[in-house]
């Protein structure tokens, strides 16, 4: 009787609480993101792919990075790095500079401390010391077409087989907002660019587009080679 009572103390608890489980927290926190609802698919992502080591370029207040650390979290294993320079650039977001305080309190929030480690420099400076396979990356940083393949270039080789590359703000042309509508805005026409060179693309057209690009030209094959296809 006595455990019995216990349980249902416990259990009463945790309906009163304010936060029955840490996905509860990611909708609350402060994030001010155009990420939007898309932050679930880094989530369900990287539950799925139980990545190892996950990367992100551009991580503003944190909200690809709590989505992207509470599944690695919820994994058991796997780090994310969290790369940003939380400084002025030509591409933050409104009120979005110096963010790191901000994006510190949303990990902290949600216990992430230990996983999500926050790489506070470029993404060009960063590189210059990468050795590590990636099994999933994020690429949200600056946003021109030069801006957005020198961060493809620089990290894509170190995608592992059936790792996955995420751009965000890939349909910006196709559905332009005349509030942040830019012409240096390079993103949409760069992730074309891998398209028509053969790298498997899917765009999902929300939150001003997520595409999830499979880094290998025409994919990874899924068949054996069959003994006489060379003849």
């Amino acid at each position: 009787m006595k455990s019995t009572l216990s349980y249902v103390g416990r259990f009463a608890a945790a309906i009163r609480s304010p936060f029955r489980h840490p996905r509860d927290q990611l909708d609350r926190l402060d994030y001010f993101s155009g990420l939007g609802d898309s932050a679930y698919l880094l989530y369900g992502l990287a539950r799925a792919l139980k990545p190892k080591t996950a990367v992100e370029i551009g991580s503003a207040r944190g909200k690809s990075a709590c989505f992207l650390g509470l599944a690695l979290k919820e994994n058991g294993s796997g780090k994310l790095y969290a790369i940003d320079p939380h400084a002025p650039t030509a591409w933050n977001d409104l009120e979005s500079t110096d963010t790191i305080e901000d994006m510190r309190r949303n990990i902290s929030a949600l216990g992430l401390e230990q996983i999500v480690e926050i790489v506070r420099t470029t993404s060009g400076e960063a590189v210059r010391t990468w050795a590590r396979p990636i099994d999933l990356l994020f690429i949200d940083g600056d946003h021109s077409f030069d801006g957005v393949k020198s961060d493809w270039d620089s990290f894509s080789p170190f995608v592992t087989e059936f790792g996955l590359v995420v751009f965000h703000d890939t349909m910006w042309d196709r559905s332009p907002d005349e509030r942040y509508q830019r012409p240096d805005m390079g993103v949409p026409a760069f992730v074309e660019s891998l398209r028509a060179e053969g790298y498997p693309v899917i765009t999902l057209d929300k939150d001003h587009g997520v595409s999830v690009v499979q880094p290998k030209h025409g994919g990874v094959s899924l068949a054996p080679s069959l003994p006489n296809a060379a003849k």
